[in-house]
Order: structure tokens, then sequence, then C-alpha cells
């Protein structure tokens, strides 16, 4: 008798999320940078090589991408916004440093390493790993290459930066917890954000329902309507998910695949590097700020884990909070506009 393919579609994916779930706590227990997405991503990731069908339902990507743009909107406050107009030439300097670097990890991986340009874009991009990695999964990207190469400088940048400034500077950094929205404003929240992510996605936008929650997100916290953002168990369950989504994308993939991607991935991470830092160095000379703090506002590395630096150092966190959400907020409503752009190119013969 055949097995009930529903019955194991169900068992699947129950093993998936346990998975998981297990590896993100293991990662968190052990202080690995972004520990819920990136935990999440090992343990799916080699339970895929180990054969278990680890692909997850529509619906619940669509969830996950929907809190995780409902999380990343929460960082747009009325302060922010205040302080961002206080920098004008490194800003500049920023929005100029994202495209340097995008170009010239791309130059390298499509040069270099031989990969396709779609793929290279998406795998340059400075920044904005878990919204990157999303918008990745709608086109014809492959995410496998663009999830490592992305994980490959996220992990590089959080784990050896903070180590190396703290070393000089003295002082590990402390993350603090996100501020939960009350239930009124909360409600709101939700049906604001879900409501633009779905009219996102009608009107045909890239990566709709990320974006337009995003968007949503954004306005609100940016008009101070909401403090806060969803409660932490929601913000860890949206990145398992995405862990999982991006682990689930090595279904049939060998070992001997992930060699061969590594090498390309260190390289542009280092190509990236040396430009974000000689920019940086250039600011810090121009404006006259420490170079420490130019190299935090101006690293890829993640906004909390940067702010979270920042703040165990004495840093300016104003300064360093509005070049970091800055280069994310361009990225994310960039990106659906690149690509839209790209779509209406004509292919290359």
């Amino acid at each position: 008798m055949p097995p009930n393919t529903s019955a194991v579609r169900w068992l699947n994916l129950a093993a998936t999320l346990l998975v998981a779930a297990a590896g993100a706590t293991l990662a968190t227990a052990l202080s690995v940078p972004a520990s819920w997405l990136s935990g999440a991503m090992i343990a799916v990731t080699a339970a895929s090589f180990g054969r278990l069908d680890t692909r997850l339902p529509a619906p619940l990507i669509e969830f996950s991408f929907v809190l995780i743009g409902i999380a990343l909107g929460a960082g747009l406050t009325p302060e922010l916004l205040g302080n961002i107009g206080a920098w004008p030439f490194s800003l500049v300097a920023l929005l100029l440093a994202v495209i340097a670097v995008t170009a010239g990890a791309r130059t390298w991986l499509v040069h270099v390493s031989g990969w396709d340009r779609e793929t290279a874009f998406y795998a340059a991009v400075p920044g904005a790993l878990s919204y990157v990695i999303a918008v990745a999964a709608t086109t014809d990207a492959d995410v496998r290459k663009v999830a490592v190469s992305q994980s490959i400088r996220i992990f590089l940048l959080v784990a050896a930066l903070p180590t190396i400034i703290v070393a000089f500077e003295g002082g590990p950094p402390v993350a603090a917890a996100p501020l939960t929205a009350p239930w009124g404003e909360l409600a709101l929240l939700v049906a604001v954000s879900t409501s633009a992510g779905f009219a996102f996605r009608y009107l045909r936008i890239p990566a709709g329902l990320l974006t337009g929650s995003f968007a949503g997100s954004a306005f609100l916290h940016g008009s101070g309507l909401v403090v806060g953002t969803l409660p932490q168990p929601a913000i860890i369950l949206a990145f398992v998910l995405l862990g999982a989504l991006v682990g689930s994308r090595f279904v049939g993939t060998s070992i001997g695949f992930l060699a061969r991607i590594i090498l390309p991935s260190f390289g542009a991470f280092l190509v990236a590097t040396a430009i974000a830092a000689a920019i940086s160095a250039g600011v810090a000379v121009v404006i006259d700020i420490p170079l420490d703090q130019a190299i935090v506002a101006f690293a890829p590395g993640g906004l909390d884990a940067m702010m979270s630096l920042a703040l165990a150092l004495h840093m300016d966190t104003a300064f360093v909070a509005a070049h970091q959400f800055a280069r994310f907020a361009g990225i994310a409503f960039g990106l659906p506009f690149y690509l839209r752009w790209a779509r209406s190119r004509p292919p290359k013969v």
C-alpha cells in the first residue's frame, strides 16, 4: 500500500521545524552571531544534505515574510529620522560605499569566480541579510550561493569586528532587548503592515509581502504612531522560519557544491571589506570622528549587532544608528525597484 503523501509532507514539515528550532537554540546557547537565523539555517541545511525533504509550504513562508517586515520596520523611529539629516556628507559617502561594495564584490563573483550576474548581485549586496535572501528567493538567483556568501560575510563581520575593536577598547557588547508595543498599537501594527504587504503583492512589487509589511511598519514607527515592535517570541519565530527556508534550498545539494562556493564568497568578502574600510577611513578624516566609530557605522554587519557594539564602546550611537538604518532602508526600498527595472530590460544575447 503506497504511503499517504499528505501524512509524509506533514511529518517532514514537523521534522524540519524541530530541526530548525534545535539548531537555533543551540546556536543561541553558543552565542553564534545572528543565532536564531544562522542556527536554524545551518541545522536545516545539514538535514537537507541528510536527504530530509525540508521544503516549507508557501503560506508558512509568506507568514514569516510578513513578520520579518514588521520587525525590521521598527527601527525607523522619529528620533532616528531627526538625526539622519545631521550628517549629509557621511550619508552620501555611505550611499557611494553601498554602490561601490556591491559593484566590487559582484565583479569578483562574475569575472573571477564565474557566477551568473543575478546570483552575484544578491550575494554582493552589503547588509540586510534576511531581506536580501528573502528577495533573492523570489528571483532566478541561486539562493544557496546567495545564502552562503551572505552568511560568510555576516559571520566574519559580526564575529570578528566586535572582537577586534573590543580587544583594543575593552568591554564586551551587550544587546538591549527590543521594546514590545502595547496591545492596541500592536494590533494596528499587524493590521496596517499585513494590509500593505498584500497590497504590494497585488501591485506585483517584487517580494511584495516583505517589502509592503516593512513599509507599513516603517511608516507607523517613523510617524510615532507605534512605539515598540512584535513580542520577542514572534521575532524569533520569524528568523527561525527564514533560516529553515534558506536551509531548505539545499535539498538535493552536495557537499562538493558547498565547498566550491566558499572560496569565491570569501574573496568577495575581502573585496567588499577593503572598499568599505577605505571609504569609512576617508569619512573619519573629513568629518573628524574616531576611525573605529566610522568603521562600525559603515560595516554591513547587522544593525542590532553594530548598535550593541557602539553602545558598549561609548561611541556616538545616534551616528551609528542613523547610518546603519539608512543603509538597510536604502537596500530594502531600493531592491524591489532595481528588480523591476532588471526584469524590464531585454535579455542579453
